[in-house]
């Protein structure tokens, strides 16, 4: 195996501290046993829920996106990802070009699945809808994600609700892989303080940026897998994850998906809703990377633009 980062941590990859993730194809459309393996696990991944074609037809659309404003090697095929740094980023209107990556066709069309869709009402015992915002990531060499629970950031509306994590592309470990924190005893209990706060009103970093550090106080293993293009992992509001670093030798970024899923006729977060959602306040654009500021201002994922939706990074925040 690769040797595995985090946070730019050097992980325990030996079988007490890391394993592989329980795949669940063969409970696929069986509702309580989805429900209590839900409950007993804190989360469910599929391989090839969701046809391969569909999603890196996906891939294709964001791609293309991130290749006009310069983010991928011209010299290289699209579909490669090859990360090229981008001078005109600084200049281009991100607020647009975010919108644009997020409301793709083909890639809306994996948010919305008729698999994905069924599964969550399955779940839910009912319909079910998706957040409107979408969170398509595009992880360039190097970078991650800090560890945390959806909760904090989705807890406005109703708690009944899910996440799903969706690679648009083949992504190994090594190439930033999504992580989970195996549920041990007295998990929940762990962390009752950390699921009162609300996100925006508390104003709260990352949970943790030590991967070892936080496994060792819960006792319990990381667990991640190979993701292929098709592959769906979902899990809870209370499920500890965090991403694998980006260590791809050839420079490959990482894109994947996140939304969230609950059921129509409950209340939701008007966070994440509506014709115009507020996020995280206007001023800012879901643009993860280009540093690490233990996500202080929600910065490591969401950055400041001015009226034009151009960054607002400052030399000291590099």
């Amino acid at each position: 195996m690769n040797q595995l980062f985090s946070n730019r941590i050097l992980l325990k990859t030996d079988p007490q501290h890391f394993g592989e993730l329980r795949e669940s194809q063969t409970i696929l459309n069986q509702p309580s046993l989805l429900r209590a393996r839900m409950e007993e696990d804190g989360y469910l991944f599929f391989r090839g829920l969701i046809d391969r074609a569909e999603a890196l037809e996906a891939r294709e659309e964001i791609l293309l996106k991130f290749a006009i404003i310069g983010e991928l090697d011209a010299t290289r095929p699209i579909n490669d990802a090859i990360h090229s740094r981008s001078e005109a980023i600084e200049k281009v209107n991100l607020r647009a070009f975010t919108q644009s990556v997020r409301d793709g066709v083909a890639y809306r069309r994996i948010v919305d699945h008729s698999c994905v869709l069924k599964l969550y009402e399955d779940l839910l015992e009912g319909p079910v809808r998706s957040y409107d915002f979408r969170w398509p990531r595009f992880v360039r060499p190097g970078e991650g994600c800090g560890i945390h629970c959806d909760g904090p950031y989705m807890n406005r509306g109703t708690d009944r609700v899910f996440s799903s994590w969706i690679p648009l592309g083949d992504v190994a470990k090594h190439e930033g892989a999504l992580m989970l924190l195996e549920k041990a005893d007295g998990h929940d209990a762990m962390l009752r303080s950390y699921f009162a706060k609300d996100a925006d009103r508390d104003r709260i970093e990352w949970l943790s940026t030590n991967p070892v550090a936080l496994q060792e106080k819960f006792g319990a293993r990381w667990l991640s897998a190979d993701f292929y293009a098709g592959d769906v992992l979902c899990f809870t509001m209370r499920t500890v994850h965090a991403a694998l670093d980006n260590m791809s030798p050839v420079g490959k970024c990482r894109l994947s998906s996140d939304s969230r899923y609950q059921r129509i006729d409950e209340p939701f977060d008007e966070r994440w809703n509506g014709s115009r959602p507020e996020t995280h306040g206007y001023g800012k654009v879901f643009f993860p990377g280009l540093g690490q500021w233990k996500n202080r201002n929600f910065k490591d994922e969401w950055k400041p633009v001015d009226e034009r939706g151009r960054l607002l990074l400052n030399e000291e925040d590099n």
